[in-house]
């Protein structure tokens, strides 16, 4: 089974500050639970007393709600600290860029402000490796390109 490469960076446009990569394997990589997020339809349906059931005169894309799970390391509590903050800074503004890369196919989506949970164990901290869970909400469409 030949290996899948897998890429993760966010843009940090807002904060005045270059693109931190996700997925580096120092700092950050991507746990088990990354993407994945289910598409659904805003419909606009009519009924009559003529026909069974109704019928979808409209649909647009909602947004989807995609889990991203970053875990977090450093070499002491501070280290892992300053990164976490980093992190959570990225995942706060109002507007950013994740851009995914698995294997040959990068993927872009528009994403915004995203709710988070940090996981402040005592194992955790011992082993200096936090985990921060985040519900990210996008623009429906990523754009797949070949690369």
């Amino acid at each position: 089974m030949p290996d899948l490469d897998l890429a993760v960076q966010i843009s940090r446009d807002a904060l005045g500050l270059e693109i931190l990569d996700l997925n580096d394997h120092i700092s950050f990589y991507c746990a088990a639970s990354f993407l994945g997020g289910a598409e659904q339809w805003n419909r606009t349906k009519v009924a009559s007393v003529f026909l069974d059931g109704d019928v979808t005169v409209f649909r647009t894309r909602g947004s989807v709600r995609e889990p991203v799970v970053i875990e977090v390391r450093g070499g002491d509590a501070a280290e892992v600290y300053a990164n976490t903050c980093a992190l959570v800074a990225a995942f706060s503004q109002d507007s950013y860029a994740l851009v995914a890369r698995f294997g040959g196919a990068l993927f872009t989506f528009d994403c915004e402000a995203a709710d988070y949970t940090v996981v402040f164990t005592g194992p955790r901290w011992t082993a200096l490796a936090l985990q921060v869970s985040f519900n990210v909400p996008r623009k429906p469409t990523a754009v797949p390109v070949l690369v």
